[in-house]
């Protein structure tokens, strides 16, 4: 920089001292020019490192403001070695008139260089092109200093405006853009400032001050080396509030599904040799709201959070994202993010959680044909995935949708499935495609070390679904169906209609030697048709020997078309439907107490005919339960009774069923 400087300061020395030669001829007839002025600038103006070459040269006088002007155009400096280090179109160098006459001092306000370039691979990458450099204020290369009052470049769509110090000794300057405005400096994004300090030297040039980042306010510091280029070749730390729309815009990355809200932004951003470059940030997310659903992350705003994240690039293109630490109260999180062109948002996924002292990996590959996700750790809350997957409306923005289809491999000592409800030892290969579970094998725990399987296999237009526990009713709690069963036996065999577009469930449940207890809609089914088995809801419960129904699953309505128990205490049945995404119920049934004694009343032939048919069903009672289907309204209708032709149906089912198994 120094010697550029110099060459310029040189070069009007030299032009001046010819000037004064046809000084007078200049004042009387305003302008001269020669090929000799020509020879002798060029002739004169050679150094040891720099020699220059100017074409049609020419002196003018500028009358208004009293001053000598020394136009030449094709202004080139070249090295020793013949290597052209700039060109311009035009030079003018401007010379205050009077001093000159007065004093005898050479006094020069002002050096413009017209349409050029600069080729200085030690400090620009590529040939600088550049509009104009205008230098103003007292260029006098006899000081060890030299004041810039005023200096502006614009340099392709970039324009720099400021005032400066030179120290021609130490070969260095220092001074302040008054006005910056770069263009696509970083990513598309415009770099604006009324005020940055900047220092210079052999060695690094140094910037600092408030500034305008792509409309982001910012605070920036930056150096950049001409030296030691293997340590960097730029460093620029920057500190600004910015949101997920600005991390949108800066990278085209959006982070809205799982960050939102203001962030408290700390950088270095690198610039290495061989087009790399790197942003270590440190971040304070007290701010932002966090939702990861994926592993079950959440944070509320003003709730303190940290995160020191790095971006790396390749040839200014965004190639990983590394999630150092995240840190929120008890949660803490690592994770590896690569980034391809061909894979939206992200090529890979490596996550690593930690709550408590229970830790969760995460693992996403996508691939051109199906993607694979890889899911490890000691607990994990799926309750609203399986509550969005199987009861609610598919979302576009869901995880499992957004990377279908996937493989999935899950293992987990710990998998919540619905409130304070979990399943154990779970170990699942899945493929999830078209928002639909294809193949489905899973084998886990319940509670009390019972087995829980779950498979399901494409079959044509359709898919299999089997479901087999040996404690039905710790089954039916865990999964928020019914909260009153133990023990028994659960088999569920149904089929998905794929043939349509929501994709109906048609299933039969049979369930064996399960009891009843507490059972609040039972029992107040029990009290108002006054039948006196209510007490042994509390004790041992009310042993239902098998349950058999069949249902429809069908945008989250289950259509009950038949559901029929018996117990040596009682016997019901019903039908109706149950709305799941409202939680409503609709069912009208019939109870049958004391089956046992119906049974043997009804196999008596004349007996059993006459008391059915006079008294028509005496010991049965329709109810409807509707409502909250959580706390439903049960009535119960005494006067209306059961004809005996559906007391002989209902039974008969029972009675097939164990024809059946005889003959098994």
């Amino acid at each position: 920089m120094k010697e550029i400087f110099k060459t310029f300061i040189s070069l009007l020395i030299l032009i001046i001292i010819s000037a004064l030669v046809y000084l007078a001829w200049i004042v009387n007839k305003g302008g001269f020019s020669s090929q000799y002025l020509e020879k002798f600038i060029n002739d004169r103006f050679k150094s040891e490192n720099f020699y220059t070459s100017i074409k049609d040269p020419k002196i003018t006088f500028d009358k208004k403001k009293i001053r000598i002007i020394i136009d030449g155009n094709d202004f080139n400096i070249f090295s020793n070695d013949s290597k052209k280090l700039s060109n311009f179109e035009n030079l003018k160098v401007h010379i205050n008139f009077l001093p000159l006459i007065k004093e005898r001092k050479l006094v020069t306000n002002k050096l413009e260089l017209i349409k050029g370039s600069i080729t200085m691979p030690s400090v620009f990458k590529k040939p600088l092109e550049v509009n104009s450099i205008i230098l103003e204020g007292n260029l006098d290369t006899t000081k060890e200093e030299i004041k810039i009052d005023n200096f502006s470049t614009s340099i392709n769509n970039d324009f720099y405006q400021g005032f400066a110090k030179l120290n021609l000794s130490d070969s260095k300057a220092e001074g302040v853009l008054t006005n910056l405005s770069r263009k696509k400096i970083f990513h598309n994004l415009d770099l604006d400032s009324n005020r940055l300090d900047f220092e210079v030297n052999k060695e690094e040039f140094n910037i600092e001050g408030q500034s305008n980042l792509g409309g982001v306010e910012v605070y920036l510091k930056g150096k950049k080396n001409y030296k030691n280029t293997s340590n960097f070749i730029s460093k620029y730390n920057l500190s600004a509030n910015i949101t997920e729309k600005d991390i949108k815009e800066a990278f085209n990355l959006n982070i809205s599904p799982y960050a939102e809200g203001v962030i408290n932004l700390n950088a270095t951003y690198f610039i290495f040799e061989n087009n790399k470059e790197l942003i270590k940030t440190s971040n304070n997310l007290k701010e932002t709201i966090i939702n990861v659903p994926a592993i079950n992350l959440t944070k509320d705003k003003d709730v303190e959070a940290n995160a020191d994240i790095d971006f790396n690039f390749k040839n200014s293109i965004l190639k990983e994202i590394k999630i150092i630490k995240y840190k929120h109260e008890n949660h803490e999180l690592d994770s590896l993010i690569k980034l391809s062109k061909e894979f939206k948002p992200y090529k890979s996924l490596d996550l690593n959680y930690k709550k408590n002292d229970k830790k969760i990996s995460v693992k996403i590959e996508r691939n051109k044909d199906i993607n694979k996700l890889d899911i490890s750790g000691d607990y994990f809350d799926f309750s609203e995935t399986l509550k969005q997957t199987f009861f609610e409306e598919q979302k576009d923005d869901s995880f499992l949708v957004k990377i279908q289809p996937v493989n999935i491999n899950l293992n987990a000592n710990e998998i919540s499935v619905s409130e304070e409800k979990s399943i154990f030892n779970v170990s699942s290969v899945l493929k999830y495609e078209n928002k639909l579970f294809k193949n489905v094998k899973l084998d886990a725990k319940l509670d009390n070390s019972k087995t829980f399987n779950l498979t399901i296999k494409p079959n044509e237009n359709s898919r299999e679904l089997v479901i087999n526990s040996d404690d039905a009713g710790s089954f039916l709690k865990t999964f928020n169906i019914n909260k009153s069963g133990k023990e028994g036996e659960f088999v569920l065999h149904g089929f998905y209609d794929d043939t349509k577009t929501n994709h109906p469930l048609n299933a039969n449940v049979t369930i064996r030697d399960m009891r009843l207890i507490k059972a609040p809609t039972l029992a107040k089914i029990l009290n108002l048709a006054s039948i006196g088995i209510v007490s042994a809801l509390s004790g041992e419960g009310i042993l239902i020997n098998k349950l058999k129904s069949e249902f429809t699953l069908e945008d989250g309505i289950l259509d009950l078309k038949k559901y029929e128990a018996y117990g040596p205490d009682v016997g019901f049945s019903n039908q109706g439907l149950i709305y799941l995404r409202k939680k409503e119920i609709d069912l009208e049934g019939a109870i049958i107490p004391m089956v046992t004694l119906n049974k043997i009343i009804g196999s008596i032939p004349v007996l059993g005919k006459i008391l059915t048919n006079e008294r028509k069903g005496i010991w049965s009672f329709v109810y409807t339960i509707t409502g909250d289907l959580d706390e439903p309204e049960v009535k119960v209708n005494p006067i209306k009774t059961i004809t005996p032709g559906f007391i002989q149906k209902f039974f008969s089912v029972f009675k097939n069923d164990e024809k059946e198994e005889e003959k098994n």
